[in-house]
């Protein structure tokens, strides 16, 4: 057994909006692909969100063409096998994602849900010699009620061609594994009917390393998605006969810094105290610039409008010479402050999320519909951000409208009569 796990590359990020961000989600991706052809791995799974997006651009593209190009070149016997996560889905008006293509061009085999002989949903899957690999897509809020149905075409199929050690690729969030609960996790409890016909779970989603009861295992991302990750482990697992090890390549050094001001009396004190703990902190050790977080919190005995925070900062770059840094004031005596452990494991997405989903909550109405609801505002979104086209995110608001309306086919006039949904999803397009 010899085999690689990794998910959530998310190529096509521009962290902070910075080039050379973009270009470490691309490292990533190789620096695993290298370690899987110096290791001679028989396959590698990628667990889903291979794209941090629908609509990839043509260099991101270029960026996964490449490295799969070199994998096949140095290693033709290595195989890819991946599925969509959430970000990698195709629009609805596109019919394909680019997944898709990538499987049509023979740089990866995707793994979809098929009907075949017997079977509703697993009829597409890898068969070696040792191994048979199945996968499921990302479903969101329909995981939990199809679990069963999965298991058991799993074990039908075990029993038609013979016992393997068998593999799921799923796409989804465990319940418990970050801090705040986020929509759409599975409890372990819902996994139980799979434990009998899957020898290995092989999960993404969640960007930093999890495992369960030795059948469940989530590697995490292995670039930093967001700072609310410092610290955690994360990277790809490498799976042996004698079980899966986590692997953590060298990756940009990140480096976040915090001072209590609860003491600190003066604007000239807190610069002193900065610049003293800022000297103490120990040297980068990397060839790369680092991404630095200064976060001044507690309660402030001045006003805010008296810090200069880009003197701080000044002081941040001459110590640290980093690509990014950022100073944050979080005061502790502040009605909206958010405490850090409340979204510390979480990456943007999975807060807006929390946020968009709290506030559709707040008008129960719509309860049985936020899930719907809050995809569609953060695609919305992610598409006015992005210039798309006014008439295409219509379509999707449309899209939303009738899938609700067709939920609740007994009480059509809650579906005609959404004006607070509506004003709702069109204000957060300006966000």
């Amino acid at each position: 057994m010899n085999f690689i796990h990794a998910s959530d590359f998310h190529l096509g990020y521009a962290q902070y909006g910075l080039l050379e961000r973009f270009k470490d989600y691309a490292r990533a991706f190789h620096s695993v692909i290298s370690y899987a052809i110096d290791h001679k791995a028989e396959f590698i799974l990628i667990s889903g969100d291979l794209f941090d997006k629908h609509n990839i651009n043509a260099p991101t593209y270029e960026q996964a063409y490449k490295v799969l190009s070199e994998l096949k070149a140095k290693s033709s016997s290595t195989q890819v096998y991946a599925i969509e996560g959430n970000h990698d889905r195709a629009f609805h008006q596109d019919g394909k994602s680019w997944l898709e293509i990538l499987n049509s061009q023979g740089l990866l085999r995707l793994i979809r849900l098929k009907e075949a002989k017997g079977v509703k949903l697993m009829g597409d899957f890898v068969e070696l010699d040792n191994f048979r690999i199945f996968g499921v897509k990302y479903l969101g809020s329909n995981t939990v009620s199809v679990i069963p149905q999965i298991a058991e075409e799993i074990k039908k199929i075990s029993t038609e061609r013979g016992e393997k050690y068998t593999i799921l690729m799923m796409h989804f969030g465990m319940e418990g594994q970050v801090k705040q609960e986020a929509g759409g996790e599975i409890p372990y409890n819902s996994l139980l009917p799979l434990k009998d016909a899957v020898n290995y779970l092989a999960l993404g989603h969640y960007h930093t390393k999890y495992e369960l009861d030795d059948w469940v295992f989530n590697p995490g991302s292995v670039e930093m998605m967001s700072l609310n990750e410092y610290d955690m482990r994360k990277g790809f697992y490498h799976v042996r006969d004698n079980g899966a090890k986590l692997i953590s390549p060298l990756t940009r050094p990140v480096r976040r810094i915090r001072l209590d001001m609860s003491d600190i009396l003066t604007p000239d004190e807190l610069y002193s105290k900065v610049n003293a703990k800022i000297e103490r902190e120990p040297n980068v050790q990397s060839d790369k610039a680092p991404l630095i977080e200064l976060m001044l919190y507690g309660e402030m005995n001045f006003p805010k409008s008296d810090v200069n925070l880009e003197r701080i900062r000044d002081m941040l770059i001459e110590q640290f010479k980093p690509l990014w840094s950022e100073v944050r004031l979080q005061r502790t005596n502040s009605p909206y402050a958010i405490k850090e452990g409340d979204v510390r494991g979480l990456t943007r997405e999975q807060i807006e999320l929390r946020v968009f989903s709290d506030r559709i909550k707040l008008d129960g109405r719509y309860r049985d519909n936020v899930e719907t609801i809050v995809n569609t505002m953060i695609e919305v979104k992610k598409k006015a951000a992005a210039g798309i086209e006014e008439s295409d995110i219509q379509t999707d608001l449309r899209w939303c409208f009738e899938k609700i309306r067709s939920q609740h086919s007994d009480n059509i006039d809650k579906c005609e009569k959404t004006p607070a949904i509506q004003q709702t999803l069109l204000s957060r397009m300006g966000d």
